[in-house]
């Protein structure tokens, strides 16, 4: 056997070597990933299980509290809301621990995945230096010298598949890393969303906790001042309506204004065009809607009820155009304009949300459908003496034509302090959103 011969297959073995490395490493990062992948899917299919039970039972306490608000006023009723919201919280604080665990699961989760990429990175880099040291090793000039004086035409043919070989096999293993590269920049960006998210929730748990601390204080407070007698409850009851019906008629003598002015008007409404912003359930429709003992007879949004301090999304892409910070009218307020789509045109909307608990958006602010933008509350006009058994924890969502749309300052600061009044051409939100 000559030199060139034996120096080729030590260099064809060394590369299989190498080959078999790589394929063994991706293996076994394969075994590992699958594993996790499982151990994983099985923990969240649990939480998922456990978030499911505890959703269904919110829902079957906000819908008794619905319930209850559409009875008469009464002592007994306040305290039944009172108790059945102090559960539901009691069961958002659960949610979103379990929503936390898995939160923390899947970033536990994605920093493996990232050190697995990294480290096949790293492995793939060596094993591709390696190869680059055979190349150079080898190259032309050596494979000219050695072939072009043997009269062997097999060998210098061989010579030329095996550079070919060698060449391949670089390329192969660029494209491995360029491939492990996109992967672990995806996973990067994804463990910065989940980081975000479980911030988030950590916040919302944070509030609901503080919530469920002010409801209780609440009912206590009640108890107090009536002495669990129902006609001092009736008084209570008595001296808080004239005030709210006024800051009824002050929203309802703006909006009559404005279509007055701008008479019949349409957009093209598409369902579905907008996001519901809150997980709830829908207390009160749009229109004349019948609840004429809440001091008004047109209901110019929909009211979506949920447990104290659940978390408010943009309905869709805008740019927040006014907020306000009040116990008034709608209280804590944001209003966002959207360009819209539908199949006559586009047009231009604002949608509305109310008594909010607090925002976490500001005027000229863009957001994207989904962003958080507050919490839900019952602050304006729902609660400034009672809280009675027709209010209740939720977000007064409105829809309004951009022409005409506008801000007044309140009437009743001497009552309430300072505070803004939004006001419009409204739409029934219903024919925006898509199904809940």
């Amino acid at each position: 056997m000559n030199l060139h011969f034996d120096t080729k297959i030590k260099r064809k073995f060394s590369i299989g070597l190498i080959v078999a490395l790589i394929l063994s490493a991706n293996f076994y990062f394969s075994i590992a990933a699958d594993q996790n992948v499982d151990d994983l899917t099985t923990a969240k299919t649990e939480n998922q299980k456990k978030l499911d039970q505890i959703n269904a039972q919110i829902k079957s306490y906000q819908q008794q509290i619905a319930t209850t608000q559409a009875k008469s006023s009464s002592l007994k009723n306040e305290i039944f809301i009172y108790d059945k919201q102090i559960a539901s919280n009691e069961l958002q604080i659960q949610a979103k621990e379990t929503q936390i665990e898995d939160a923390n699961l899947q970033i536990d989760q994605l920093k493996k995945l990232i050190d697995q990429k990294t480290n096949e990175i790293e492995d793939n880099k060596q094993i591709l230096s390696k190869l680059i040291v055979e190349l150079n090793e080898f190259d032309d000039q050596y494979a000219l010298k050695t072939s072009i004086g043997s009269s062997n035409l097999s060998d210098f043919l061989d010579q030329v598949q095996y550079t070919q070989n060698l060449q391949n096999k670089i390329y192969q293993l660029v494209q491995k890393i360029k491939e492990l590269k996109a992967k672990l920049e995806s996973q990067k960006q994804d463990l910065e969303i989940k980081v975000k998210q479980l911030q988030e929730l950590k916040d919302q748990l944070e509030i609901t906790q503080s919530s469920l601390t002010a409801i209780r204080s609440q009912k206590q407070a009640l108890l107090n001042q009536t002495r669990g007698l129902e006609s001092n409850f009736q008084k209570l009851l008595a001296s808080s309506k004239k005030d709210e019906e006024n800051l009824q008629k002050e929203i309802e003598d703006l909006d009559a204004k404005i279509r007055a002015r701008l008479g019949n008007k349409s957009v093209p409404a598409a369902k579905g065009v907008l996001a519901w912003p809150m997980d709830g359930i829908m207390t009160q429709k749009y229109g004349n809607t019948g609840f004429t003992a809440l001091g008004y007879n047109f209901h110019n949004g929909i009211d979506v009820a949920g447990p104290a301090g659940q978390p408010i999304y943009a309905a869709a892409d805008g740019e927040v155009i006014n907020t306000d910070h009040s116990d008034a009218s709608y209280g804590n307020w944001v209003a966002i304009k959207h360009n819209i789509s539908g199949k006559n045109g586009s047009s231009q909307i604002i949608t509305l949300y109310g008594h909010m608990r607090s925002f976490k958006v500001s005027a000229g602010q863009q957001v994207k459908q989904g962003d958080l933008i507050g919490y839900e509350g019952n602050t304006g006009n729902t609660t400034k003496k009672l809280y009675g058994p027709e209010r209740g924890y939720h977000i007064h969502f409105g829809v309004y034509d951009a022409e005409g749309f506008g801000v007044s300052n309140g009437a009743y600061t001497k009552t309430y302090g300072p505070y803004k009044v939004p006001y419009g051409y409204t739409y029934n939100p219903l024919d925006f959103l898509g199904d809940n």
